[in-house]
């Protein structure tokens, strides 16, 4: 895990490499008027990334669809894109299967497996990575990165640059990389033995549900994550009961100078409301655009789930409950 971690802007940069292999004439953009994008886990979440970094640029709704079923609004006009790093995600080849009784334009992002192999007997584009490592929430690069890239190349997002944003995002992670390292495991220190609440603005609501999941999966610990607006209209109230819990709980505020001014407002006032019972932690993002900073706290989030699992004396690797899950439903 810690190398699959520090080799994350290397990466990028691979994942950058193969959309040559996307061609866009492959999709007739012409007919698309939305998108909908399937995916699980560490597919989910590049999906969550892509749509945070182009939705005040892209002219196209995006959608993330989780789950067994398709909403009734996908058509013709949808473009369906399929992620799956196994190539065998149960809930999204079943997404597919309904989706190709809907549309004609599909586009699969995995390693190999059934998803492949249907894509490759009805020739839908695709992208291809070797997913060697076999750990799907460490090779967000690549379905990340290739959506954005197929959005840049079908020209649906005028007015921001992807590929220069994610060479920005790589070079910043190189030159960043010792510093987050340290600063990762001296949160790992801060919050070990404590649970933790993860707050954001809502456009770095990916980070915040990313910082969920690694600390779920890698430090095999249980946190919640949420989002300014909303939670002030409902969460703030909580924090109160039960004292015993409160005592033992932490939260931790992602703050961007692309927070709105509105939410850094509200961060503000909920972090003067919060510190009267817990310790409130502060991350800053580092980077000139809001994608720097998006990727940025992605990779420093890692690293504190990988010394929180040092922490908690725990091998970040095994996900031994999900492994079990999946056997017990291939037996049913």
């Amino acid at each position: 895990m810690i190398n699959l971690i520090k080799t994350f802007p290397e990466q990028l940069k691979e994942a950058l490499e193969l959309t040559k292999q996307i061609n866009a004439s492959d999709i007739s953009k012409e007919e698309i008027q939305h998108i909908a994008i399937s995916g699980m886990g560490g597919s989910g979440i590049g999906a969550h990334l892509v749509k945070s970094i182009v939705e005040n640029n892209c002219n196209l709704p995006i959608t993330l669809i989780q789950g067994y079923v398709l909403p009734n609004w996908v058509n013709k006009q949808t473009l369906f894109i399929a992620c799956s790093y196994s190539g065998n995600t149960e809930e999204t080849l079943s997404l597919l299967r309904l989706a190709e009784e809907k549309t004609n334009h599909i586009f699969s992002v995995t390693t190999g497996g059934k998803l492949k192999e249907i894509s490759d007997g009805k020739k839908y584009p695709q992208y291809n990575f070797s997913g060697e490592a076999k750990c799907p929430r460490a090779g967000l690069a690549y379905p990340s990165v290739a959506i954005l890239m197929l959005l840049h190349k079908l020209d649906f997002c005028p007015g921001l640059d992807i590929e220069a944003e994610l060479k920005a995002s790589i070079n910043l992670l190189e030159e960043q990389q010792e510093d987050i390292q340290i600063e990762g495991r001296s949160i790992a220190k801060d919050i070990y033995g404590y649970f933790t609440l993860l707050y954001a603005d809502q456009k770095f609501f990916p980070a915040v549900l990313r910082f969920q999941q690694q600390l779920a999966e890698n430090s095999k610990q249980l946190s919640h994550a949420h989002v300014f607006p909303e939670l002030n209209y409902n969460e703030l109230v909580g924090w109160r009961f039960p004292e015993e819990h409160i005592k033992k709980s932490k939260a931790i505020l992602l703050r961007s100078d692309f927070d709105h001014d509105k939410n850094q407002k509200r961060m503000d006032i909920s972090k003067s409301i919060i510190s009267e019972k817990a310790e409130v932690l502060e991350l800053e993002g580092k980077g000139k655009s809001f994608t720097q900073q998006l990727y940025y706290f992605i990779h420093l989030i890692d690293w504190i789930s990988f010394y929180l699992a040092e922490e908690n004396q725990i091998d970040p690797f095994p996900v031994e409950n999900i492994d079990f899950l999946k056997n017990k439903l291939v037996e049913l």
